[in-house]
């Protein structure tokens, strides 16, 4: 059975053959103790859009793969599900989720290698950066002009073996809030690089500025900003950061004295997880919770920890720390002015009666 009889028979075609509805931008995100186990279903997976949810038409989408290529091409979505594919378990966070956010989903995504794409393509010698465009659209700054969303990744990161062009999350084909009929999936990266309802993949030399990343002045935004002695230092925003987030109790949780299962997640972008601890007192002590099996390079980890719990008021933490020697921050770095990367170790108090 080819891909193209699979997917008539799974009736996604006879339900997306209809334009979607355009949708107002979005922000959701669910309570991280709704996750029963390691994986985040589709229907609580975080959703951060900056422009409308674009109309589109499995008859008419096309992925075109152009710029600096030998061989330019035009796919349609039957092309790609003809293509050779791949499975990663990756997490996807927010680059502004908060300290305590549960802006971050954990998926098994299926898709075909970028770097296949490319191959197929011929890139060129002078290949730098590679600019991915969503087909959704909009003024990202007051000056600037409508353009498509588009995020420039460097052509090593493309290279990687992980990198997708998905269609598929969980084993099921992608949500359309989520980028259906496929979206970018750099593991081990912040979410934003990740470009949803995707139309156009350009290959770009050092030299080429005439894109929509720079005119619509992405370039300014997603950027770590480190103020040193020679004044403010500005890199791009890349792997995730070392984190674990609590996902049960909650905060302003009342809880009976006795035996708890404190748990949640940890993840990072590079590396892997190597430790997480959690602290009842506000971070003056810490006991090591037990580590669950980590879904591969890229997937978040499930900790958890037994907590006897006798009355009293008390502030939880967890911290993590990964096979590269990052660990999670008490506290922000106070050099930073910028409103990313946000990982330190949130404290939530719970009283125990």
């Amino acid at each position: 059975m080819t891909r193209r009889q699979l997917l008539l028979l799974s009736g996604a075609e006879a339900i997306l053959a209809r334009p979607s509805k355009a949708s107002e931008p979005r922000n959701l995100s669910y309570p991280l103790r709704e996750i029963s186990g390691s994986l985040t279903p589709q229907d609580l997976f975080f959703v951060r859009d900056h422009f409308n949810e674009p109309r589109l038409s499995l008859e008419t989408w096309q992925l075109s793969i152009e710029g600096r290529v030998a061989r330019p091409r035009q796919l349609s979505f039957s092309d790609v599900l003809e293509l050779p594919t791949k499975q990663v378990e990756s997490v996807l966070e927010c680059s502004g989720n908060a300290a305590n956010g549960s802006a971050a989903s954990n998926g098994t995504w299926e898709g075909v290698p970028i770097s296949f794409l490319l191959e197929q393509a011929g890139i060129g010698r002078d290949a730098a950066f590679v600019e991915f465009q969503g087909f959704d659209a909009g003024r990202l700054l007051q000056r600037s002009p409508s353009l498509p969303y588009a995020q420039i990744v460097p052509i090593d990161k493309c290279l990687d073996p992980s990198s997708l062009v998905a269609f598929k999350l969980n084993s099921l084909f992608l949500p359309p809030r989520n980028g259906f009929p496929a979206r970018a999936l750099f593991p081990g990266w912040y979410a934003m690089n990740s470009v949803k309802w995707l139309r156009r993949i350009v290959v770009l030399s050092d030299a080429d500025r005439e894109s929509a990343f720079f005119q619509s002045g992405m370039n300014h935004v997603y950027n770590r900003v480190t103020q040193g002695s020679e004044g403010p230092q500005i890199t791009r925003l890349s792997s995730l950061q070392v984190k674990s987030a609590v996902a049960w109790p909650y905060d302003g949780m009342n809880l009976p004295a006795g035996r708890h299962e404190v748990w949640g997640f940890s993840w990072t972008g590079a590396g892997a997880v190597r430790e997480v601890a959690v602290s009842a007192d506000g971070g003056r002590s810490w006991n090591a919770a037990q580590l669950g099996s980590a879904g591969g390079r890229y997937g978040w980890a499930r900790w958890s920890y037994a907590w006897t719990a006798a009355p009293g008021d008390y502030t939880l933490m967890s911290r993590a720390s990964d096979s590269t020697g990052r660990q999670q921050p008490l506290v922000r770095d106070k050099q930073r002015k910028d409103v990313y990367e946000l990982n330190w170790c949130a404290p939530l108090h719970c009283t125990v009666r």
